[in-house]
């Protein structure tokens, strides 16, 4: 967990200036010296970081006629609230210019980009997902359908469809199918993953990210026709089976997936059945 003094530093402080402030909220108005040995700022420091605070009315200074210096802290709230609103100038302003130059410079190639870390992830997801103008196709796990359910549903009483299938979900939102579980696809598989495509137009897969595995972006149409294929055929393999009997086309499916892939991908549980003999 980050400390209180590395918390301030996002605020636009360096160290001693954190320090300092902390000091000051702590022990009121003060003077350097008191402030040095609160904050352990070395004396020949403090003074030029107090300077720096007072310039820029985060700390304010009173002189006694005898020359001598006292200081003391902007109150909390007010220095939270003048924070905030520099932030949210700031990412008003930074977003504003960042997106203009996203649409002024054209794209030349097809971008391929590695996403790292469980929450970058989701919040990619999320942001994907809130800026989907028709469609959202999706093929993912509970853990991760949980975490963007909010933002899945918004967009569809905002009238974008949702449409995809999900893994170990009992009761997935319309237009997300269920998918069967059966000896290859259980509860304890290990390789987990996730899709996601929206609008046609961008494209996250990879790892689930309670798996903590990379995720991969990318706009490359080539991508997203394969993968936006691979959900439709994995529904409409769900949906056959529905309408028969999962267990009889299950023997028949698994064994020739298997022989087709030229590796081992069930366990040897399947193959010591009484009824594989048949096979």
């Amino acid at each position: 967990m980050r400390t209180l003094l590395e918390e301030l530093q996002n605020f636009g402080l360096n160290q001693y200036e954190a320090k300092a402030y902390m000091a000051l909220v702590s022990l009121g108005t003060s003077n350097a010296y008191q402030i040095s040995k609160e904050s352990g700022i070395p004396r020949a420091r403090v003074y030029d970081t107090l300077d720096t605070l007072v310039s820029r009315g985060i700390v304010l200074m009173e002189e006694a006629k005898d020359g001598g210096k006292s200081y003391s802290p902007l109150p909390v709230d007010v220095f939270l609230d003048q924070a905030k609103q520099t932030f949210e100038t700031a990412w008003n302003s930074v977003g504003e210019q960042l997106r203009s130059i996203e649409q002024r410079e054209p794209k030349n190639a097809v971008s391929l980009t590695t996403v790292k870390g469980e929450e970058n992830v989701v919040s990619f997801c999320r942001i994907m997902i809130r800026r989907a103008k028709t469609q959202v196709l999706l093929s993912m796990w509970e853990p991760m359908y949980e975490k963007l359910l909010g933002e899945l549903e918004d967009k569809k009483e905002q009238g974008c469809a949702i449409k995809g299938i999900l893994f170990d979900v009992d009761e997935p939102m319309a237009g997300l199918y269920k998918h069967r579980i059966n000896e290859y696809i259980n509860k304890k598989t290990e390789e987990r993953w996730f899709v996601l495509s929206v609008d046609g137009k961008e494209l996250l897969y990879g790892h689930s990210p309670e798996r903590r595995g990379n995720a991969y972006y990318t706009d490359d149409p080539v991508h997203i026709f394969l993968l936006e294929d691979y959900i439709w055929h994995d529904v409409l393999v769900n949906r056959l089976v529905a309408e028969g009997s999962q267990e009889q086309l299950d023997q028949w499916i698994l064994p020739e997936m298997e022989q087709f892939f030229g590796r081992k991908m069930l366990p040897d549980s399947y193959w010591t059945k009484p009824q594989r003999e048949k096979l």
